[in-house]
């Protein structure tokens, strides 16, 4: 017999599983503005008390909705990185090793979006539209020790470097994938249809060439 504690702790997960699939529906519609716990209650099929036991407040619905998109690739991310610092011993990453560790996992997540529609693009265009003060909360929580993380392989790899040119042409870098990704689509109108925009590891394998490429040619070796 199965215990009823188990099962009471069973549909209240997938409450909050349902919870959170419907916060991401609005989020990639509407914006955090457009999320409200009334209404994501109401779509997830359960009640405004059981949104606010999981969750305690729409801010708080919409981060954990995020992370559960973001952590696994940062995750995959940390990964990919210590697996770069492996195969290079105790030599300095090139800077193209440093960035398909950043880029190549959220292309993944990207490539099985066009099969599974998981959301990870919508998250993405979405976040150019959003406040800044929510955006920020975004960089700091999920972003910001990845950051540190990333900026002090580039370091490593570039000692002569100025670091002022480091760290804007690493935010260029990371905004020209930003912005790839979010707009993907767009490929098949600059190409007047000659060229599929769902042909997602080609375009990454592209990106990562041209944003390793960008970040190198704008150093300045200091003096």
């Amino acid at each position: 017999m199965v215990c009823s504690s188990i099962l009471t702790r069973a549909n209240g997960q997938e409450t909050k599983a349902r919870l959170l699939r419907t916060t991401e529906t609005l989020f990639a519609s509407k914006g955090v503005a457009g999320v409200t716990m009334r209404v994501v209650a109401k779509k997830a099929k359960t009640n405004l008390a059981s949104a606010h036991y999981h969750f305690g407040s729409k801010e708080a619905m919409v981060l954990e909705m995020i992370k559960s998109k973001i952590e696994p690739i940062n995750l995959k991310r940390r990964k990919r990185l210590d697996e770069a610092k492996v195969k290079f011993a105790d030599k300095a990453l090139p800077n193209i090793e440093i960035f398909r560790a950043l880029i190549h996992p959220v292309g993944e997540e990207v490539e099985k979006q066009i099969t599974n529609q998981n959301g990870i693009i919508e998250i993405i265009a979405r976040s150019f539209t959003e406040p800044a003060e929510f955006l920020a909360k975004i960089q700091k929580r999920f972003f910001g020790e990845l950051s540190q993380v990333f900026m002090t392989e580039l370091k490593n790899s570039n000692p002569d470097a100025n670091e002022e040119d480091l760290y804007w042409n690493y935010h260029l870098a990371v905004s020209s994938m930003l912005g790839t990704l979010a707009q993907h689509r767009r490929m098949i109108d600059f190409s007047v249809g000659k060229y599929n925009e769902n042909a997602v590891s080609a375009m990454i394998d592209r990106l990562i060439i041209f944003v390793s490429n960008g970040f190198e040619a704008g150093i300045q070796i200091k003096q």
